[in-house]
């Protein structure tokens, strides 16, 4: 079969095949809504993992000249493990397929072929990838706050330490740490800190968290500093302190990485989820129950947060408490 030229590529938009024919009539506004609905059941971010997961697959489904079904897709996967990628990139597109399938109210093609291929992938190349990211604890915390205020006694100094500290002890994922209001800081209670939507909770019922009192001193330094008065909470400054429009994802996690790498005993690779992964890990050394971390976390399971912890919590598993006595 002769290949297309590069101009006669397809779109990458996915064709399903056509769901079986049925009595039931549905108006079609009530199908638009219903897409929307779904289209706003995931976050952002994760919308935007589907959509290049989407493409990846549309090129390679496109190159192979096949159709998508059940062993095309167990083919694809087996394609990206022969590549050297690592499970998650498999699975990515595997979740992408059944989430556009339920957007479009068409049949998933994800069968059993594709499940045994996944099932097997993550068998037999668990270990691939870049591994967990180096979780920062409390105290480790603290001292990269203190240096950025200390260091930088800029509006930009005040903003990040007062970003380190928010997302340390609430336990902050980047894209919620982006979307903070001014308002959100004690509008509860004192010390507290109300996040209205997060990736676990994409009806935005909200949820409250404890900020300590250093936390909260931080905060309204940086707010008196910046005279915001009103909507988002962590901006973009320029050098002079001018105040900018709200941070992005992508902002916040470089701002994580260069402010920790003024601490040289932080062990492996810093990411913006490393603020999260250590006080986990913090709360795990205190004594606290995977259900307590699962709570602060905001964990839909207590999968991850015992996966974070696991090193500290077999400090005081059974044979520590019962054969050492710790």
């Amino acid at each position: 079969m002769k290949p297309a030229s590069l101009s006669q590529r397809p779109s990458v938009s996915l064709s399903l095949p056509e769901p079986p024919r049925t009595k039931l009539v549905v108006q079609p506004e009530l199908v638009e809504t219903a897409r929307s609905l779904a289209d706003a059941s995931v976050s952002a971010n994760t919308r935007r993992a589907y959509e290049g997961a989407l493409r990846r697959l549309a090129l390679w489904l496109w190159e192979h000249a096949v159709p998508l079904n059940d062993e095309s897709l167990a083919a694809y996967i087996a394609s990206v493990a022969a590549a050297g990628h690592a499970p998650p990139s498999a699975a990515m597109a595997v979740a992408a397929v059944k989430f556009r399938a339920r957007l479009t109210g068409k049949p998933s093609p994800v069968g059993v072929l594709t499940s045994q291929q996944l099932a097997g992938f993550r068998r037999e190349h668990s270990g691939r990838g870049v591994g967990q990211v180096a979780g920062i604890s409390w105290r480790v915390a603290d001292a990269v706050a203190s240096i950025a205020e200390r260091s930088d006694p800029s509006a930009r100094g005040a903003r990040d330490a007062a970003i380190i500290s928010v997302a340390s002890d609430a336990l902050l994922r980047v894209s919620e740490v982006a979307a903070l209001q001014v308002s959100d800081v004690e509008a509860e209670a004192p010390n507290t800190l109300t996040i209205r939507r997060s990736k676990t909770d994409q009806e935005a019922t909200g949820s409250v968290a404890f900020l300590g009192d250093t936390t909260i001193l931080r905060v309204r330094r940086y707010l008196e500093i910046t005279g915001i008065e009103t909507g988002f909470l962590f901006r973009g400054l320029t050098r002079s302190g001018q105040v900018l429009k709200s941070l992005s994802d992508r902002s916040i996690r470089q701002i994580i990485k260069d402010r920790a790498a003024a601490i040289d005993s932080i062990p492996g690779r810093v990411s913006g989820h490393s603020l999260r992964v250590g006080a986990a890990q913090s709360l795990a050394a205190a004594g606290a129950s995977i259900a307590d971390m699962q709570a602060a976390g905001r964990w839909k399971s207590q999968a991850m947060p015992g996966y974070y912890s696991r090193g500290q919590l077999a400090t005081r598993n059974a044979v520590a408490r019962l054969r050492y006595g710790r």
